[in-house]
């Protein structure tokens, strides 16, 4: 219904006008009456009406005046002026100031009434729907500029040089940020029933959400669950944009680059973007992933620690001692941190772990979790549980069938024997040795000696020999040089030694085998 307002300093005028005509049959709905301007101005401010009935001769605020005011503040409300005869200065006036009609009280009935309203709203009707039309109009050239430039933005995110500068004029130079928004899957998902989710809708929603929240935003779709989005911000915005600017009722995480000045960085910004996302894998809870907030992983020392915790690992299940194993387990995982470890490093160690606890498992059990489960899962902590119920299943398995002693003396020894033919060449004793497979130095003595025939020592005395004795026949180096490479730190020691075992110096050696 139409919404109609009466002002008239009259109290009678104002009755008959609202007895005599049945406005809600007619389409019209009363929203008030006032006795003069200034009593109606709080319909106007409010905007609360469409048709303005209004006498010209009132106290405080005429006619005249408002309907000024109300052609100014309110420009779709039709205004119909109520005059005397006398009055046909003021109405000549009235029209110029915006009024739609006029009607002499004493001529005024209800049917004269109706056809001047229905007018009214024939006039207010094809206003709307020209508005409307505009409205639609101005929006499709909003949104084929916005598609355009979404192309843009892609082409520039893929490389194309005469895209990068297209956007650069655009963006006149200014700050931006890149962000990379992802639809939460589990959502998805669930909302499928377990099916593959078309995300074609709710992409769509998620770019116009985007653009309500971020107007000057750009965004470009990626995957099939992704789109990125480039954000002008002055530098003092940036954070207040990401936390404040970006909050988008639908569930999506959102990864955010730093604050750049140069279209020329945007690849690099759109990096810092998505690699901001893996924080994901450890904050399962964040929503919004900021570039700044990673912390650098130190490559050398993560390797380090990788290196010596896996070896460690593999030790104590090759000796079948698992409560080494455990803790060597929890010290590895411990490390798969933010800051010390990222998502791919992770995975790779996770299936590393697998795989060692794979080929220690008797056939015949429940089947183990495989290695490329890890790669599937969302969370580090969904990556700890695969993994320790890999450990828990093996060691279950280890204590329903207990390897033999003679099998795992064997074991021990291969183990150590692996650890050895590792590190002659350098510095290692028999404590340090015993220590790696997890047994006592004096038990792993007699065990070593028991399974090799051989005593630690002249064991690791033969390696070094055999060094030797190939680097003398394949190479020019030096006595001296042969000596350090074969782990003798004694050149002199190392010449007595070999003239003893092989019968010859170690230059008559070199000798025979250069003729």
């Amino acid at each position: 219904m139409y919404r109609v307002l009466l002002v008239d300093d009259e109290a009678i005028a104002r009755t008959g006008l609202r007895s005599t005509f049945d406005w809600e049959k007619h389409g019209y709905r009363l929203v008030g009456e006032a006795s003069n301007g200034q009593r109606a101005m709080k319909w106007i401010l409010n905007g609360d009406l469409d048709i303005l009935i209004t006498d010209i001769a009132m106290p405080v605020m005429d006619g005249l005046e408002l309907t000024r005011r109300t052609r100014e503040l309110c420009p779709w409300v039709k205004v119909l002026l109520l005059s005397c005869h006398s009055d046909f200065e003021f109405v000549r006036e009235g029209i110029r100031l915006g009024a739609s009609d006029y009607i002499l009280k004493p001529t005024l009935d209800p049917d004269s009434l109706g056809a001047i309203l229905d007018q009214m709203r024939s006039k207010l009707e094809e206003e709307r729907q020209m508005q409307r039309i505009l409205t639609e109009h101005e929006q499709q050239q909003r949104r084929n500029k916005k598609k355009a430039d979404e192309k843009i933005l892609f082409q520039a995110l893929s490389g194309d040089p005469n895209a990068i500068e297209d956007l650069e004029a655009r963006s006149h130079g200014g700050s931006y940020m890149m962000a990379v928004l992802q639809l939460d899957s589990d959502i998805g998902d669930r909302a499928a029933g377990g099916q593959q989710k078309d995300w074609h809708e709710e992409i769509e929603r998620l770019l116009e959400l985007l653009y309500d929240q971020v107007p000057e935003a750009l965004a470009a779709r990626l995957e099939t669950d992704r789109i990125a989005a480039y954000v002008p911000v002055r530098p003092e915005e940036r954070r207040e944009v990401s936390e404040a600017g970006i909050k988008l009722p639908i569930r999506c995480i959102i990864g955010l680059s730093r604050g750049f000045n140069s279209i020329g960085k945007l690849h690099e910004a759109f990096q810092e973007a998505v690699e901001s996302l893996e924080g994901l894998f450890f904050y399962r809870d964040k929503q919004i992933l900021h570039a700044e907030d990673r912390l650098l992983v130190d490559a050398e020392s993560a390797q380090e620690g990788s290196t010596s915790g896996l070896y460690g690992f593999r030790a104590g299940l090759a000796v079948g001692n698992m409560d080494k194993s455990e803790v060597e387990l929890q010290a590895i995982m411990e490390r798969w941190k933010p800051g010390r470890m990222n998502k791919p490093a992770v995975l790779k160690e996770a299936e590393g772990i697998l795989g060692l606890l794979a080929m220690h498992y008797l056939p015949g059990g429940p089947a183990l979790p495989q290695a490329g489960e890890a790669g599937r899962l969302r969370s580090v902590e969904e990556v700890k549980g695969l993994v320790l119920e890999a450990f828990r299943m093996l060691r279950e398995e280890a204590i329903r069938h207990p390897v033999p002693e003679s099998t795992l003396h064997e074991r021990i020894v291969l183990q150590a024997v692996q650890y050895i033919n590792a590190r002659f060449t350098e510095p290692i004793s028999l404590q340090e040795v015993a220590d790696d497979v997890a047994v006592s130095r004096n038990y792993f003595s007699e065990m070593f000696k028991r399974v090799t025939g051989h005593n630690f020592i002249d064991y690791v005395i033969d390696l070094r020999l055999k060094r030797a004795k190939e680097l003398l026949s394949t190479t020019s180096l030096r006595v001296y040089e042969v000596a350090d490479r074969s782990g003798f730190n004694d050149v002199k020691y190392f010449s007595k030694l070999f003239k003893k075992l092989v019968g010859i110096s170690p230059a008559e050696y070199q000798g025979q085998h250069r003729k």
